[in-house]
């Protein structure tokens, strides 16, 4: 009968297909069909209330008594129909979605009672099909229908494109440590990576949700199988290539391409972000310098007890000198990366105020008087010698210094005085220019540079403050010391240029003051007409000497040039004093014994360390961003957001959350095996009510029917796996 009617095959033989669940023969199965309302109206019309039918004794005692609970497994529609050796029970639905609501009139009248309508066959027992079915309307509207996790994503990659490109322009001109995550010290590449990879998987996921609303809302329109193929088709790359070359445009394929595109972003981005080492940045901070104020005799002089070498200087003083002469870097080592790799600041402490003057001296090579070439007589001979020795023996170049100690009521003042001499014109007849500069110790401001861990000072400013009154002064140091550290790197030398004693032709004289054993300052002298030769080897005339071809006719010795040493001169002594102070500073403190030592050594050093404002430079490895990649990458992102965008076009008219679901696909399409389910069950209501069929994929066969390939139910028929070679009707 229809009531108990359960799911049957498609047959050609009626007999063999009407196997129903409350006949006495057949065995029942586990899935009920689903009965329009129509039918279920005409049923309640009837006089009967409810149907039973005979069943097996086997059946009749494996179900349960009416209206018994069954404990732990209590009604949900969210059971499990697998379980079938188990009874099966779902609650009636509300009153208010189905045919059973009773009416007032029906409330206060007398109950019925059950009234079984008995088949044939023995061991008649009443069955009650309890209603479960609630039926799920057609909903649309734009909100309840909005696909949040498709515009989410596509929503997502326009944010994550934003924060590449902005990560990429706010990274140009930074350092690579300036992007470091905690100890982490990957590359900004590898952020950039991560983030595309996250877009490519978003990118992905909007397509696949755009596409199914995109199939779904063709069919919902009406459409073809050619078309519904197509929209299939194109969410595949290669389909969709195929489709475009051949100008079979549509939405899907188009924004298939264009997704597959955006994955050159990636690129795009790696490439925008590339790696320079020239770069310089600008710092400021503050460094501790431990420097003298003042230079300290102990320092300087040997307190030796050998005889030998009592009177001498110190071996720091000695290295000092060394050092200088050499031009070797003072070594510094920084305590703080506010300095860089470059800085400057400025100190006070121990340096020379410097005053110069220049003036001339005529000089004329060509006058040597020819009657001296000859003259025998003794006035002659005294006039010549005379002129030789002062008028026609003028200097060309010379480099010296000299000492003085003026006083002045209370305010003493000690200095040095250094001259040099030069010839600066080729020429017989001219000029020689002399500068003096007179060197007086001062404490005063001056400019300090950091730099690959090592310092120096800059050149002294004219206008730098000079502290009175804050110099102790020691006649000691301008008597004895400072000449000799100006005669280790500077020895005194003057060249000269006089007649021979027939006064046939000019020669030079060059001496150099050297100091012997006892102390005593000899001059050693050497004749001759060309400067190769030199008595030392740092001998000045030597170094500043520049030499040139004499014109036709004229002596050699007129094209002897020299250039002004006093300027390196300077600058020597200036670094002398700064490298003083510094080694003193920064010694061990024995070289002050034992004047100083212990207490009053610390309560002297207390106050030579100085905090100083440095402003520097510092060369970083920095990333540069090249915007017309960014630019590049941001705008192929985009377009495959774009390109998306209207498959999401009418979602508002779908009536429930649509999907490609293999299950939700055959329900549209009218399988049988979906027959008795409502029509707009999602996958999950198509789970509950009918996860436990057993299906397969291949053969059916029945008698007298042609051979089917499809999907079957195994518990209602026999599937077998193909053969090879076998046609199907």
């Amino acid at each position: 009968m229809e009531y108990g009617a359960v799911y049957l095959r498609a047959s050609r033989n009626v007999e063999e297909d009407a196997v129903s669940m409350l006949s006495t023969s057949g065995n029942p199965g586990p899935y009920q069909a689903y009965r329009p309302d129509n039918r279920r109206r005409s049923s309640e019309s009837s006089s009967q209330s409810h149907t039973s039918c005979a069943v097996s004794p086997t059946l009749q005692q494996s179900l349960p008594p009416l209206h018994e609970s069954y404990g732990h497994m209590g009604a949900s529609i969210f059971g499990s129909r697998a379980a079938l050796d188990m009874p099966y029970q779902e609650p009636v639905a509300m009153e208010d979605s189905t045919q059973f609501r009773t009416t007032i009139m029906e409330e206060q009248s007398p109950k019925p009672e059950v009234q079984a309508t008995v088949l044939e066959g023995p061991n008649v027992r009443q069955y009650f099909r309890h209603p479960r079915h609630i039926l799920e309307p057609w909903k649309p509207g734009f909100w309840i229908r909005f696909p949040w996790w498709g515009f989410g994503a596509l929503f997502t990659v326009v944010l994550l494109t934003g924060v590449s490109a902005g990560i990429l322009l706010a990274s140009d001109g930074s350092t690579i440590d300036s992007w470091t995550v905690g100890d982490d010290n990957a590359q900004l590449q590898v952020y950039i990576s991560v983030i595309e990879m996250i877009m490519n998987f978003l990118i992905l996921f909007a397509l696949a949700e755009g596409m199914v609303i995109r199939f779904w809302r063709k069919m919902l329109h009406g459409t073809t199988l050619s078309s519904m193929n197509d929209v299939y088709e194109s969410s595949f790359l290669w389909p969709a290539f195929k489709r475009i070359i051949r100008l079979r445009f549509n939405v899907v394929a188009v924004a298939c391409l264009l997704t597959a595109v955006t994955f050159i972003r990636g690129p795009l981005f790696q490439r925008a972000s590339t790696i320079s080492d020239t770069s310089i940045y600008d710092s400021q901070g503050s460094v501790n310098l431990k420097m003298a104020p003042f230079p300290i005799v102990e320092y300087f002089q040997s307190t030796e007890d050998d005889p030998r070498k009592q009177g001498g200087i110190t071996t720091a003083f000695s290295n000092v000198l060394k050092e200088l002469g050499s031009n070797t870097p003072l070594a510094y080592q920084q305590t703080t990366s506010d300095c860089g790799d470059y800085c400057t600041g400025k100190v006070k402490g121990f340096a020379f105020r410097v005053n110069c003057s220049s003036s001339t001296q005529p000089f004329d090579l060509g006058s040597l008087p020819e009657e001296c070439k000859s003259c025998t007589a003794e006035d002659c001979t005294v006039e010549c010698a005379f002129r030789a020795n002062y008028e026609l023996k003028p200097t060309f170049f010379s480099l010296g210094y000299e000492t003085s100690d003026a006083s002045s009521g209370n305010d003493p003042e000690q200095s040095m005085t250094l001259t040099s001499v030069f010839k600066n014109d080729t020429s017989c007849k001219g000029e020689v220019q002399t500068r003096t500069c007179s060197l007086t110790q001062v404490a005063t401001d001056y400019t300090v540079v950091i730099t690959n861990g090592t310092i120096d000072r800059l050149s002294h400013e004219s206008n730098a403050t000079i502290y009175k009154d804050a110099m102790p002064l020691n006649k000691l140091l301008i008597e004895k010391y400072w000449p000799l550290a100006f005669a280790a790197l500077f020895p005194p030398v003057s060249v000269r240029v006089n007649p021979v004693n027939d006064f046939s032709r000019l020669q030079y004289t060059k001496c150099v003051n050297q100091t012997v054993q006892n102390g005593d300052i000899v001059p050693s002298c050497s004749n001759g007409t060309t400067l190769q030769s030199s008595l030392l080897t740092s001998d000045p005339s030597v170094l500043y000497a520049t030499q040139s071809t004499a014109a036709p006719g004229e002596d050699p010795l007129c094209s002897l040039t020299w250039s002004d040493p006093m300027q390196d001169v300077l600058d020597k002594m200036q670094s002398l004093a700064f490298r003083i102070t510094v080694d003193m500073a920064n010694s061990d403190g024995s070289v002050f014994a034992p004047t100083f030592t212990g207490a009053s050594l610390e309560n002297l050093r207390k106050s030579w360390q100085q905090p100083v404002a440095v402003s520097g430079s510092r060369r970083e490895t920095v990333y540069k961003t090249n915007r017309v990649f960014v630019a590049l990458g941001v705008l192929i992102s985009v377009a495959g957001v774009v390109a998306i965008f209207p498959l999401y076009t009418g979602f508002w008219e779908m009536g429930r959350k649509v999907s490609l679901n293999p299950l939700e696909v055959a329900r549209a399409f009218g399988a049988p095996l979906m027959e008795g389910m409502d029509g707009n069950a999602t996958p999950e209501v198509i789970t509950i009510e009918r996860g436990g069929m057993a299906v397969r994929y291949g053969a059916l066969e029945r008698f007298g029917d042609e051979k089917k390939l499809r999907v079957e139910e195994t518990a209602r028929a026999t599937v077998r796996m193909p053969w090879e070679g076998e046609i199907f009707g």
